[in-house]
């Protein structure tokens, strides 16, 4: 299986996380395993030159939906970091990079 095929694992991540926070219910665990699951996924597809949609509309919905139930949801809004951290993974994507190929305080050499 390619790294941009239809992940099913994912789907069901992304429904246990992002689609039970649109019925108003956060599960803190849910999302760590589904950040968890795409900072994996990024490191595999970091190569690639095509990323599933997938992939990309789970990261946006997953920041936009954790944004729009923040302004209501305590749960949502302790958490509002996560929105940041799916659109950071995101814009690592697009640039051909992983969660893990920054260092903290270690300068980038180009």
């Amino acid at each position: 299986m390619s790294p941009s095929d239809f992940d099913v694992e994912l789907k069901d991540l992304y429904e246990r996380s992002v689609g039970q926070l649109m019925t108003d219910y956060f599960d803190a665990s849910a999302f760590d395993a589904f950040h968890e699951y795409l900072c994996q996924k990024a490191d595999l597809i970091k190569s690639e030159h095509v990323v599933s949609k997938q992939v990309l509309h789970y990261l946006l919905s997953a920041q936009q939906v954790i944004e729009s139930r923040a302004e209501y949801l305590p749960a949502a809004k302790q958490n509002i970091q996560l929105a940041e951290e799916f659109a950071m993974l995101l814009g690592l994507i697009a640039i051909g990079e992983g969660r893990n190929d920054r260092a903290p305080g270690v300068p980038r050499a180009i």
